[in-house]
């Protein structure tokens, strides 16, 4: 079957349409699992595969032009097995993919490309699912693992890595387009003379987000190990989600109020002043925790109405307490060659102290957008649909 839909994307046929029916408003469809659905008459002239520029594949048409009493004449199966449409009041054919017909039905949750988050604590979890760099590159079921590691536990490591900046830079390539911040494309992590962030010098980190101080926090953190020779300095992790759940669960009164007073978060340097408001916790819909905020150090004087100072500073002083707590943690030490890569909008990282008198610690780190890994696991998922269909063509 001809992949004729309204994007790039492959569409196999697993299921085909037995029949179709409509009343002018609606589409409905019975397909040959015994599956139903159901589609809207202004969903499906809206998504016309048509009507759409022939390069890029964007919209051509505006829903907002059809007429209110502009209906669906009647549908058909072709002898493709596409949907054929006809409408009333224009002259105008539309004519579906199943396949794509199928994926995009309302009412079949199996379709959902990209995982949800799984939770974890120390009790569920030990240490980052770890990965192996060269299985990555040559077994795209690996890379898919790889990437939904970094969806459902917010963090994995990827081993056998070139330990240098290149080696870093061919992770990116993998994923997605590097974020460029204040601090470069690329950052070396060490200790430094004159730092400009607590990052660069050798005291314990607390658990935290990184750049908290921006409108949009940078989605992945990666974070590639270099050489790590030195006493302490080991790397610790905190799903932030799981403590925002049990605040969620045991106080919520507190939740409620790191869900919607915001916190004042800023960067204290002699060459930028990065400053934003936001609550600790981010909800989206239906409740959803889809970000959190923490930054000891990266905070400046909180501006709240003076009823609310108190119970901030109490709601505040429970989360970080909770995020210090053993049963959260992950305590681990990342070797040369091993890339540490988590969703800095959910998992908190820290570090121990450590003495450069001991050895050597450089890590290069960057930050890549959350959009950017769940492209790349779109469009693995696309591939691999491609070859699905390309086989049956050849069959």
């Amino acid at each position: 079957m001809v992949n004729e839909t309204g994007d790039f994307d492959f569409y196999p046929v697993e299921h085909s349409i037995s029949c179709s029916s409509t009343d002018g408003k609606k589409v409905e469809i019975e397909w040959s699992d015994g599956h139903q659905s159901k589609f809207h008459f202004l969903w499906l002239r809206d998504n016309c595969p048509c009507c759409i520029h022939p390069e890029t594949r964007e919209p051509l048409f505006n829903v907002a032009s059809i007429d209110e009493d502009q209906l669906i004449d009647s549908t058909s199966i072709t002898e493709e097995g596409f949907l054929e449409v006809i409408w009333s009041k224009e002259s105008h054919v539309s004519c579906f993919h199943p396949g794509w017909l199928r994926t995009n039905c309302f009412l079949d949750i199996s379709n959902k490309s990209i995982p949800e988050a799984v939770t974890w604590d120390s009790n569920t979890k030990k240490k980052p699912n770890s990965f192996n760099w060269d299985e990555i590159i040559s077994n795209p079921e690996t890379e898919r693992e790889w990437l939904f590691s970094l969806v459902e536990d917010g963090c994995c490591i990827t081993k056998n890595v070139e330990p240098s900046k290149d080696g870093l830079i061919q992770i990116t390539k993998r994923i997605g387009v590097v974020r460029e911040t204040n601090f470069g494309l690329f950052f070396n992590v060490e200790a430094k003379t004159g730092p400009d962030t607590a990052a660069y010098t050798e005291i314990e980190l607390p658990p935290h987000t990184d750049l908290p101080t921006r409108e949009y926090q940078p989605g992945l953190q990666l974070l590639h190990c270099l050489k790590n020779s030195v006493k302490g300095g080991e790397s610790i992790l905190v799903d932030g989600f799981r403590v925002a759940e049990e605040i969620r669960s045991k106080e919520p009164e507190t939740f409620n109020l790191l869900t919607t007073v915001p916190w004042d978060f800023g960067n204290r340097s002699t060459v930028t002043d990065y400053r934003w408001k936001a609550p600790m916790i981010t909800l989206g819909i239906e409740g959803k925790i889809e970000e959190v905020r923490v930054g000891n150090f990266l905070r400046v004087p909180l501006q709240v109405d003076f009823e609310l100072v108190e119970p901030m500073y109490k709601a505040y002083k429970l989360f970080e307490t909770l995020n210090q707590e053993d049963r959260f943690k992950l305590n681990f030490r990342l070797e040369e060659g091993e890339c540490l890569i988590f969703d800095n909008r959910r998992v908190l990282h820290a570090r121990n102290s450590f003495d450069s008198s001991t050895g050597e610690r450089h890590f290069c780190g960057c930050y890549i957008e959350r959009d950017e890994l769940w492209s790349a696991i779109r469009m693995l998922d696309r591939r691999n649909r491609q070859k699905i269909i390309n086989s049956s063509s050849n069959e």
